[in-house]
C-alpha cells in the first residue's frame, strides 16, 4: 500500500502518523508547504511546495492557489490512499485534487472555531468533506459539528490518537518531598490561553511556599509570556522550557505533581491523555474534548474558561488533598487510557479502513 499524506510537516501529528505507517512497512509519502527536517521522517518520501508564508494561527487562503502542483505531484505518486491531515487549508486544498481514496483528519479548531467563526470558512470545510471518501474527527463534539454543518454522517468516524505507553507511562513515576510542581505542555498560542494559567499561580505562589512551575511548549506568545511572568513576580517559580521531545515530556510529567491544560478549545487533548497516563493529578478546562476524558473530582478538576480564581482554588485544593485524591484519580485514568487512548489500537482502525478503501 502507498499513502501519501498532505499535512503541515512540522507538526508532531505529521510526524507521527507519517513514521507509524511507514513502520508497518507501508510506502509513505508527505506533501507539505514547510520546510521540514529529514531527521524527523527518515523513511519518508519528501515533497516539499513553496507557497511562502504559512501562519499557524490560519488565514492561509493562499494555499489554495497551489492546488495544480499537488495534484500533479500526487499523480506522480500515484497513491492509493491520499490523507490530509486538518480540515481547513491542508483539507480544502486536496479537496480539489480530486483523488479516489481521499481522506480528511480534522485536528481540532479547524472545526471548532474555524466553521463557528467564518462563513466562508464553513463553506469551504462543507465542499471539502463533500469530496472526501472518509472523514475522521477526534470527539463527539467534532462529530456533531460536522452534522451541523450538514456532512453525509456514514463517511464520519470518531478516532482519537491516543498515546504511546512505552513513552508515557508512570513506571518511572518520583515526585520531590520538598516541592510542589505543576506542568503544562501546551504551546505558546491564544488559544492555550497560558495567562489564564500564569495568572492563577500568581494567586497562590504565596499560599505554596514550594511551588514550582514548569511550561513545555513554543509559540508566538513566547515573549509576551515571559513577559507577563515577570510582571506577575513568577520568575523564581516558573520556567519556560521551550520545545521539548517526547522523551523529556514524559519525563517531567512523571515528576509532576498536577498538571493543567486551560485551553479554551481542543479535538482531543492528547497532552491531557499523556498527562493521565503518566499519573499527574489533571486540572483542565470544562470543554467537550476533556469531559470525554475527565469526570470532574472523580480523576481530575474541571474548571470554567478564564474562571483565574476557580483555577486557583482548584490547585490549592489538590495541594492540600493530593494523596486522597490520587488514590481515586490513578486507577480510573488507568482504565480510561487503556479503554480507548492507546495509540496503536486507535491506528488500528486507520489501517483497516485503508486496507478495505482500496480492496474495495
Amino acid at each position: 500500500m502507498k499513502i501519501c499524506y498532505f499535512a503541515f510537516g512540522e507538526s508532531y501529528h505529521t510526524i507521527r502518523w507519517c513514521n507509524h505507517f511507514s513502520s508497518l512497512g507501508y510506502e509513505v509519502h508527505l506533501i507539505t508547504f514547510a520546510h521540514v527536517s529529514k531527521d524527523d521522517y527518515p523513511n519518508i518520501h519528501l515533497h516539499i511546495v513553496n507557497s511562502g508564508n504559512v501562519k499557524v494561527s490560519g488565514g492561509n487562503w493562499h494555499l489554495l492557489t497551489h492546488f495544480r502542483k499537488i495534484k500533479r505531484l500526487v499523480r506522480q505518486i500515484n497513491p492509493d490512499i491520499f490523507h490530509a491531515l486538518y480540515a481547513t487549508s491542508y483539507g480544502v486544498t486536496g479537496a480539489l485534487v480530486g483523488h479516489e481514496n481521499y481522506i480528511i483528519t480534522a485536528l481540532g479548531s479547524d472545526l471548532l472555531v474555524s466553521v463557528r467563526n467564518s462563513f466562508l470558512y464553513k463553506k469551504a470545510i462543507q465542499f471539502a468533506f463533500r469530496k472526501a471518501k472518509w472523514i475522521t474527527v477526534m470527539s463527539p463534539e467534532m462529530r456533531d459539528v460536522a452534522q451541523e454543518i450538514g456532512t453525509n454522517m456514514s463517511k464520519v468516524s470518531i478516532v482519537p490518537f491516543g498515546i504511546n505507553p512505552d513513552v508515557f507511562n508512570s513506571n518511572s513515576r518520583a515526585l520531590m518531598a520538598d516541592e510542589f510542581v505543576i506542568t503544562s505542555t501546551r504551546n505558546l498560542e491564544q488559544i492555550y490561553n497560558i495567562p489564564h494559567l500564569l495568572n492563577a499561580l500568581a494567586l497562590i505562589k504565596d499560599k505554596v511556599p514550594n511551588l514550582r512551575v514548569n511550561i513545555m511548549g513554543s509559540g508566538s506568545l513566547q515573549e509576551k509570556l515571559e513577559d507577563l511572568n515577570t510582571k506577575l513576580n513568577l520568575s523564581k517559580q516558573v520556567t519556560f522550557w521551550g520545545k521539548v521531545n517526547q522523551f523529556q515530556i514524559a519525563e517531567t510529567l512523571n515528576q509532576s505533581h498536577v498538571f493543567v491544560s486551560v485551553s479554551q478549545s481542543d479535538g482531543n487533548n492528547i497532552s491531557l491523555n499523556e498527562a493521565m497516563a503518566c499519573g499527574a493529578f489533571c486540572i483542565a478546562t470544562d470543554i467537550p474534548a476533556n469531559r470525554q476524558w475527565i469526570q470532574d473530582g472523580e480523576n481530575g478538576f474541571l474548571v470554567q474558561i478564564n474562571d483565574v480564581e476557580g483555577l486557583a482554588n482548584r490547585i490549592l485544593e489538590v495541594y492540600s488533598n493530593y494523596e486522597t485524591l490520587q488514590g481515586k484519580a490513578i486507577p480510573f485514568n488507568k482504565k480510561i487510557i487503556e479503554e480507548k487512548g492507546i495509540w496503536t489500537k486507535n491506528m488500528k482502525v486507520i489501517e483497516q479502513k485503508y486496507l478495505e478503501m482500496i480492496n474495495h
